[in-house]
């Protein structure tokens, strides 16, 4: 019964590491600052003159 145990205990902690280690590889891929870095958002007076001269 030990045996059953640790073997249960053990699959938990691998499961836990290797989602830890997933979940950082995917947060340093996925970097929200380089979103607005690459493509910024537009200032508001900047939009305005923009939906002013459309209409």
């Amino acid at each position: 019964m030990l045996t059953l145990w640790l073997a249960t205990l053990s699959l938990v902690l691998l499961l836990l590491l290797l989602g830890g280690v997933f979940l950082h590889f995917v947060r340093n891929a996925l970097h929200s600052e380089d979103s607005t870095r690459i493509d910024p958002l537009p200032e508001k007076n900047q939009s305005a003159t923009t939906l002013a001269s459309d209409e």
